[in-house]
């Protein structure tokens, strides 16, 4: 990495961290010198919707790991404010593609050969951007239609020196801020899952193990892996074609009914992740397809996830206390699920999922975990300093809610009893 580089990028990093310090501090003394209470709650929302701007800003200029950051901030509602998630969730999909030149050296050197001699034909221009790789569609020589995913060159240098400088802005915070956000700790669950998402060869097994999980089922798709041709830092596979799956209209002219694909899809989260405990944590519509006889494609395992024993058994039962409103089984569900407090009192349980029912459609709990009821219980933890939330539930509740949103979009609903089978 060139030393101009270097400089720059940790000049970014500490002139957002003064920005962020100037949009929350500055009217918390001013208030303080003008006698009045500090803004709370609500109250706080345009501030945090400006620095929520300014921490996007910086992401889409620097791209690497700060865009990755962002991205794993926009599922931590439990902690993060509202204006965040909806701010930097666009990241997603905003990622701009760099240019073919930059990535070929990396295909060839991965590849150990030319691009010619490896592929009868590659477009130059990307299908898809991410912060760490992109995807270019192409052929190989022996007729087969592939997807070539490709790390950028560089990116595992400039990530280390972007995370020792996101620990640097960490450790002045925590100095200087007498009730500090947990920071730290989540910059390492992130680091954790960022050296996941850098190796394919693990997206890889990812792959092949939800492959395996699905291989007595029609209705899913994963692409293989073309292994011969694939390394830690390019992913070669089959290429698979399909409608989004949020495209209503492109379903329906096809003669599928989008509330079945819902439920299909809720199905395959479910068996994921109650039947198998390993799962695909990032469901978001850029990563589904459904071809033309209704069939699911998943996409891109970089994160995904091995849950601890237990867990699904641990989802159910918080699903039954909720339909039945037992406390008491509400409080043994959220234990078994990991679910923590400070001081012992699990009185705080029952609070959050009361609050989960009174955001639910109909004021109880029928089977579906919607958008509205994830979000409430991401505030609710939010909201009460005393309650720690599992890492593994926070990926889980995201992916529901996620699949929530696209039923949403879809204008369905997404039962996780049905895709029990339980009704």
């Amino acid at each position: 990495m060139k030393p101009w580089t270097r400089i720059r990028r940790s000049a970014l990093v500490a002139r957002t961290v003064a920005r962020l310090w100037l949009i929350y501090k500055v009217p918390v003394y001013t208030r303080r010198l003008l006698g009045r209470p500090a803004l709370k709650g609500p109250e706080l929302d345009p501030t945090h919707e400006r620095a929520a701007k300014v921490v996007l800003a910086t992401a889409l200029a620097m791209r690497g790991v700060i865009i990755k950051s962002c991205q794993f901030i926009a599922t931590r509602s439990d902690v993060f404010p509202p204006a965040f998630i909806e701010e930097l969730k666009q990241l997603h999909d905003a990622v701009p593609a760099k240019p073919f030149a930059v990535v070929k050296e990396t295909i060839e050197q991965e590849l150990g050969r030319p691009i010619p001699e490896v592929f009868a034909a590659l477009d130059e221009q990307p299908v898809a951007a991410a912060s760490l790789a992109q995807v270019h569609l192409g052929r190989l020589h022996d007729g087969r239609e592939v997807a070539v995913k490709v790390q950028y060159p560089d990116i595992e240098e400039i990530i280390q020196l972007d995370i020792r400088n996101m620990k640097r802005a960490c450790r002045v915070y925590e100095r200087f801020e007498p009730q500090p956000l947990p920071l730290m700790p989540l910059l390492n669950e992130m680091t954790k899952h960022i050296g996941f998402e850098l190796d394919f060869l693990r997206e890889a097994d990812s792959a092949d193990r939800v492959r395996e999980l699905f291989k007595d089922d029609d209705g899913v798709k994963v692409p293989e892996i073309h292994r011969e041709w694939s390394t830690r830092r390019v992913l070669v596979m089959e290429k698979v074609g399909g409608m989004k799956i949020t495209d209503a209209a492109a379903l329906k002219a096809a003669g599928i009914d989008p509330a079945d694909v819902v439920q299909d899809l809720m199905a395959v989260w479910v068996r994921m992740i109650m039947g198998a405990g390993f799962f695909q944590a990032d469901p978001h519509p850029g990563n589904l397809f459904v071809t033309k006889d209704r069939q699911l494609v998943l996409l891109d395992f970089g994160l995904s996830k091995e849950l601890p024993e237990g867990f699904g058994l641990g989802i159910f039962e918080l699903m039954f206390s909720m339909m039945t409103r037992s406390e008491a089984a509400m409080i043994r569900a959220f234990q078994e699920l990991g679910f923590r407090t400070k001081t012992g009192d699990t009185s705080h349980f029952v609070q959050i999922a009361r609050r989960m029912l009174d955001r639910s459609e109909t004021g109880r709990f029928e089977g579906e975990f919607t958008e509205e009821m994830t979000d409430e219980m991401f505030d609710a933890v939010r909201e009460d300093p005393l309650v720690a939330i599992p890492s593994d539930f926070v990926l889980v509740g995201r992916s529901f809610g996620m699949l929530s949103g696209i039923a949403h979009t879809l204008g369905a609903r997404a039962n996780v009893l049905q895709a029990m089978g339980g009704g």
